[in-house]
C-alpha cells in the first residue's frame, strides 16, 4: 500500500468521525446499569466472588480445600508406598519398571557417547543446531515479510 494513501485515508476517516460529534446515551441505559448492579448485589453468596463471602464461609471453604489437598497428598503417598511394597513383576507396575530401566539405559548410552567424543565434536554439533535455528527464524521472517508485501500490493 502507498504510505501517502494510508495517511490520506486516515485523515479522511478522522474528519468524518470528528464531524459526527458527541452521541448521547440512550435514556434507558442508566436504568439498565442500575438493575445489573442491584442483581449482582442481590445474588446468593455462592454466586458472588470469593473475597465478598463472609469470613466464616471463607474460612470453612479454605478448611475444606485444605482437607481435600491433604487427602490427595496422603493418597498419593499411600499409592507410592503400595507400589514400592508390591513386586514389580505383576500388573502395570512391571511396565512402568521396564520403561524406567529403559530410560536409564538410554541415559547411560548418551553419557557414554558424550564422554567418548571430544569436546570439539560436541561444540560443533551445538553450533550447527544454533545456526539451523537462526536460519529457520530468518527464513520464516523473510516469508512473512514477503507475504505481507504481496498482500499490500493486492490492496
Amino acid at each position: 500500500m502507498n504510505p501517502q494513501y494510508k495517511k490520506q485515508l486516515e485523515a479522511s476517516v478522522r474528519r468524518e468521525l470528528e464531524a459526527l460529534g458527541e452521541l448521547p446515551a440512550p435514556p434507558t441505559l442508566a436504568n439498565r446499569i442500575m438493575q445489573v448492579i442491584e442483581q449482582r448485589s442481590a445474588a446468593p453468596w455462592y454466586r458472588r466472588a470469593w473475597p465478598t463471602w463472609s469470613l466464616t464461609l471463607r474460612a470453612a471453604s479454605l478448611a475444606v480445600l485444605l482437607g481435600v489437598f491433604v487427602g490427595l497428598c496422603y493418597g498419593a503417598w499411600e499409592l507410592d508406598r503400595a507400589a514400592v511394597e508390591q513386586s514389580l513383576s505383576d500388573g502395570w507396575f512391571a511396565d512402568v519398571g521396564a520403561l524406567w530401566r529403559t530410560a536409564g539405559v538410554l541415559v547411560n548410552v548418551a553419557c557414554t557417547l558424550i564422554s567418548r567424543r571430544g569436546t570439539g565434536v560436541i561444540a560443533t554439533g551445538l553450533a550447527l543446531m544454533f545456526v539451523t535455528c537462526v536460519a529457520c527464524i530468518g527464513l520464516g521472517s523473510a516469508c512473512v515479510r514477503l507475504a505481507n508485501a504481496a498482500c499490500d500490493k493486492q490492496n
